[in-house]
């Protein structure tokens, strides 16, 4: 379903066609991708606020399985961040960085340090983290009030949860209404930004393909299968196996929320508790996204290259970090990380017209990145099912003896 409310393949044809054919033509049409973007913009904070707050607060058992899991979330997007980070410096040396004028300005060189850090990632002010577009701020916030809102009366607990839960359907419903009009925004961004650009260079751009495909296998067939192994002391290729329906679902959708109640299913017919599944799979769609960390930062590393930025070792780390944390709030669906790409770019001091060349590749990245962020989920909740089921279990048989 959510796949028809998305289809950016012919946008990006137009756009791509108009570059080629009637280049003067892209002033004309830029305030269409100018709207698209704004709107975007307008909803995908709100959303990433109450989402992750729903997601917190309807967790019943936090304490222990919560607490692992989100552990566990941050350590393999940590693993994934790096490794993008990692591979996007080494191959983005292969690059020429005059290649095309992708930005359509000079970039500005912000100074990234400690206080840069500190100053985007603690709010002082919830609307001003809003207004400003300060995704790390949003989900540090989500984060406290889901944490604090366990601690209050029930009846308020309930109330609040309640209100979260309908707003956040209320933001999805707008967000795919503003998604059909995708193809048309799309179309005008690429064929603005790739009006002028001389496609004879575009073919060094292969190594951006070979940066994300290499960091995608060592993290699907290295990272996580050695983390499920370390957790069940199980076969990881016996659960892939078994997990091979919601992986082509998330292939086939390129969304993680639309392919949660499969995923659900399929562990819980694996043997994991609806316990386990009912807590880690939604924090999981929400705040895990392996793939997504590891893809952002190749994507940033190259537009930083492209730009003319010369990367320090700390500009790089920040670059981790950054695409660790605002992962964990892209939508989990279809394109839900353009808004993300574009306030990324603002914050590193880079042009807004970079946002055409994640969507250029993101249409082909999409879906396997999405499997990725999907596999990660599987993972850990199986993982921490056969761990804790083992722990119970153990404990039983000893109180019995």
């Amino acid at each position: 379903m959510e796949r028809r409310l998305y289809s950016p393949a012919a946008g990006l044809l137009i756009g791509i066609l108009g570059a080629l054919l009637w280049p003067e033509g892209a002033p004309a049409v830029a305030w269409i991708g100018q709207i698209f973007v704004s709107l975007l913009k307008l909803l995908i904070l709100p959303l990433i606020l109450v989402s992750i707050y729903a997601s917190l607060t309807s967790a019943w058992d936090l304490k222990r399985i919560g607490g692992l899991a989100l552990g566990l979330y941050l350590l393999t997007s940590a693993i994934a961040a790096t490794l993008g980070t990692l591979l996007g410096l080494g191959y983005a040396a292969q690059i020429n960085p005059t290649l095309g004028d992708w930005g359509g300005m000079a970039a500005e060189h912000p100074q990234l340090g400690l206080e840069s850090l500190i100053a985007n990632l603690v709010p002082s002010n919830l609307f001003a983290a809003l207004a400003q577009g300060n995704v790390l701020q949003v989900v540090l916030i989500a984060i406290l009030a889901g944490l604090a809102a366990r601690r209050l009366p029930a009846d308020q607990h309930a109330a609040l949860l309640a209100g979260a839960r309908a707003l956040d359907a209320l933001l999805i419903q707008l967000l795919r209404w503003i998604l059909r009009l995708a193809p048309l925004g799309i179309a005008a961004l690429v064929y603005t930004s790739l009006a002028g650009l001389n496609w004879s260079e575009l073919w060094p751009l292969r190594t951006f393909v070979w940066a994300v495909l290499a960091a995608g296998l060592v993290h699907a067939l290295v990272v996580l299968p050695v983390l499920y192994l370390l957790l069940a002391r199980r076969s990881p290729w016996r659960l892939a196996w078994a997990c091979r329906v919601p992986l082509l679902t998330a292939l086939a959708t390129a969304s993680s929320s639309a392919t949660y109640p499969v995923s659900k299913q399929t562990l819980e017919r694996f043997g994991v508790s609806e316990r386990i599944t009912g807590l880690t799979l939604p924090l999981g769609a929400t705040l895990n996204m392996d793939g997504s960390a590891l893809y952002q930062a190749i994507l940033l590393i190259f537009i930083s290259h492209l730009a003319g930025m010369e990367l320090s070792p700390w500009q790089a780390v920040w670059i981790a970090l950054l695409t660790m944390a605002s992962s964990a709030g892209t939508a989990g669906i279809p394109g839900g990380g353009m808004a993300l790409m574009a306030f990324m770019l603002d914050l590193l001091g880079l042009p807004a017209g970079y946002l055409a060349l994640y969507l250029l590749v993101d249409r082909f990245f999409d879906p396997p990145i999405t499997a990725i962020n999907v596999w990660g989920d599987l993972v850990i909740a199986a993982g921490l099912g056969a761990r804790i089921q083992g722990r119970d279990s153990s404990g039983s048989d000893e109180a019995g003896a």
